[in-house]
């Protein structure tokens, strides 16, 4: 079952699907290495819910609720126990 980066609760995992953002807000994302396949957590939420302290590839970045609402993925506890695949986020 897919669903958007800022679903992700505290604590919990998932692998990126698609990055539904402009070219502008998608760039500096797939510069760190946020793209299809990438396993990212959700660390903590800023006191006020925005933005979202994210891990992935040994980095922390805080990414605001609009920009992690264009990024689909596929949250731990949906996925295949014996590990990620892409086509399974198409099929959600």
């Amino acid at each position: 079952m897919s669903r958007n980066m800022a679903e992700l609760r505290a604590g919990e995992r998932g692998w990126v699907c698609a990055l539904r953002l402009s070219p502008l807000r998608a760039a500096p994302l797939l510069r760190l290495g946020l793209f299809p396949g990438t396993e990212v957590q959700c660390l903590l939420r800023s006191p006020l819910g925005d933005p979202t302290a994210y891990r992935f590839r040994g980095t922390t970045v805080a990414v605001r609720r609009e920009d992690a609402a264009g990024i689909d993925v596929m949250a731990e506890r949906d996925a295949n126990p014996m590990g990620w695949e892409e086509k399974q986020c198409a099929q959600s």
